[in-house]
């Protein structure tokens, strides 16, 4: 495999040379990965509060997670995302000897064996909200990030699945540029290309693409074209590649490593990180945290140790600690 030409050239040279291991960034060493997208909730409450769609290891383990994105999806019509959120917070409470609220830069770099939990709304179902909530929803509901749709048009703009061309809606544009002052984080994963591009015209801090993939390497409208990541590493953007089957192909160790190529190659070594979208989808040979050390194996072999940190830990923990407050 072949990234851009200088890329490659590097990547070479630290094949054949000790690699550094990073402050801070030791998923190769034992301290867990971290993803940018699960259905954590929605998993675990079809299994009735257990988590062996996770593999027994979930929540503790050489493999578990250090940190994730969970994410609540209107999966009704009916769906609040008030109700999602409450739901959501006793699971955390529940689950506090092994789960923890994700908040601040200091809940990164604390020294906790617990998984840290950013509560994600996709679709963002909150129909009529005021800019002005966005602080609430932030303090009082524990809401971390958001996504302007899902599979569908929403309030605030159209899903990849839709017209492309078609621009963010009135909504959208205040919600975008309302989030530039907020401390929730935007992710554009789902969103039309028109919505796309127009949200990194609205939005000055670094994106989140949670789950997604290189559409040149797997053709489905849920994946980035060339052209987006060259415009999300631009703008100092981070994607998180799904292993949905779906997306992939098989879901393969070898189909995310040509993923990985195409995305470093147009977005930078920076820009790449884990969205895994495990929880309710039928997966393929990357079915849960278990499989990962072998990925990232495959990860080291071919592009070498750092980018294997890079994309396993690093790169979202550098995210969060540039965007997350300091402190409360």
């Amino acid at each position: 495999m072949a990234f851009g030409r200088g890329v490659s050239a590097r990547l070479e040279r630290e094949r054949t040379a000790r690699v550094e291991t990073l402050p801070n960034h030791n998923v190769r060493h034992g301290i867990g990965f971290i993803d940018l997208h699960q259905d954590m909730l929605s998993g675990v409450a079809r299994l009735d509060g257990g988590f062996p769609v996770y593999g027994s290891s979930y929540l503790s383990g050489s493999s578990r997670a250090a940190a994730i994105w969970s994410s609540l999806y209107p999966d009704a019509a009916e769906a609040s995302l008030l109700t999602q959120l409450d739901a959501h917070d006793e699971f955390l409470r529940a689950n506090a000897a092994s789960l923890r609220l994700m908040t601040t830069v200091a809940d990164v770099d604390a020294e906790d064996h617990r998984t840290g939990v950013l509560p994600h709304s996709e679709g963002f179902n909150l129909p009529g909200i005021e800019t002005q909530d966005l602080d609430w929803l932030w303090t009082e509901r524990s809401l971390r990030s958001l996504s302007l749709t899902w599979n569908y048009e929403t309030d605030y703009g159209f899903s990849c699945y839709q017209d492309v061309a078609a621009p963010l809606k009135h909504a959208g544009q205040r919600l975008v540029r309302a989030l530039g002052e907020s401390p929730l984080l935007l992710d554009l994963a789902h969103l039309n290309e028109a919505g796309f591009y127009q949200s990194l015209d609205l939005y000055a801090p670094a994106v989140l693409v949670s789950h997604s993939f290189a559409r040149a390497v797997g053709d489905h409208p849920r994946g980035l074209s060339d052209e987006q990541l060259r415009a999300l590493g631009e703008h100092g953007g981070l994607v998180g590649l799904a292993f949905v089957p779906d997306f992939l192909g098989r879901g393969s160790v070898d189909e995310v490593l040509r993923h990985i190529d195409r995305i470093v190659s147009l977005a930078g070594e920076e820009a790449i990180s884990i969205g895994s979208d495990w929880g309710v989808t039928d997966m393929g040979e990357l079915g849960d945290q278990t499989s990962l050390p072998g990925l990232l194996d495959a990860v080291a072999f071919n592009y070498g140790e750092q980018l294997a940190e890079k994309f396993a830990y690093a790169n979202a923990s550098d995210f969060l600690r540039a965007q997350l407050p300091l402190a409360v």
